[in-house]
């Protein structure tokens, strides 16, 4: 169900909009660690912070707050490390309220909900906002993982086989000769798999450049979180508190 009407507070957003979290003052800013922690072009680590502003915003005109994306989470997670910034600044001046993180508690139960929270989440963005969620910040694409990468070149494990049947079939027609060179054929085989293999992984680290990260993992040792918050990242719980 749609919803049709929804509280804004634009003397609250103007706040938000104008709070930076970047000292003056810092060498080193908010905007700058967040993007060397996550490996991430300072680009996409100011785009992310100006929809962890939206989030927040979400969180506080929401009756039920809202859920972020892994992008969104992380930044909230950096934002929760400058205690005072957040606690003595950002919450009681800008929001004049307490925001608070509240983690998944686990299960399928829970993860069921969080993905329906999340869903809602981005109707409201789209409703608040006007436009969609931009795919990068909101939709990340899936890491693969080795094993999924494997499995997809599994078609090419017939071809390892292939020398050894031959060697059956061949081997008194062909001679000694043949014999020796079917090792020679199994191992270019079994080299050109791996050379596949190892590309995949190598194109897999560089999509990482499309959503604004800088080669690596771009974890951080934050929540590893998955479709949205429905991996276990929690939200803004039921807004807002007073």
């Amino acid at each position: 169900m749609e919803t049709t009407i929804l509280l804004k507070d634009e003397t609250l957003w103007n706040r938000i909009q104008s709070f930076s979290l970047d000292a003056s003052d810092a060498d080193f800013p908010f905007s700058k660690k967040l993007a060397k922690e996550e490996r991430w072009t300072l680009d996409f680590a100011q785009k992310a912070i100006q929809e962890y502003k939206k989030f927040v915003y979400l969180c506080c005109i929401l009756p039920n707050g809202a859920s972020p994306s892994e992008t969104v989470d992380k930044v909230w997670h950096m934002h929760l490390i400058y205690t005072q910034n957040y606690w003595e600044e950002f919450c009681p001046k800008v929001l004049k309220r307490s925001l608070h993180h509240h983690p998944s508690k686990g299960g399928s139960k829970e993860k069921n909900k969080h993905q329906s929270w999340f869903s809602d989440t981005l109707k409201n963005y789209h409703n608040v906002f006007r436009h969609e969620a931009p795919e990068e910040i909101w939709h990340p694409k899936q890491k693969k993982g080795i094993m999924t990468i494997w499995l997809k070149r599994r078609r090419v494990i017939p071809l390892l086989i292939v020398p050894f049947m031959l060697s059956s079939c061949l081997g008194e027609v062909l001679g000694s000769l043949t014999l020796l060179a079917l090792p020679i054929i199994g191992f270019l085989i079994f080299f050109h798999v791996v050379g596949a293999f190892q590309g995949d992984i190598e194109n897999n680290t560089s999509k990482k450049k499309d959503d604004g990260s800088i080669g690596g993992s771009s974890d951080g040792g934050s929540s590893g979180c998955s479709s949205g918050c429905g991996g276990g990242c929690g939200g803004c719980g039921g807004g807002c508190g007073g």
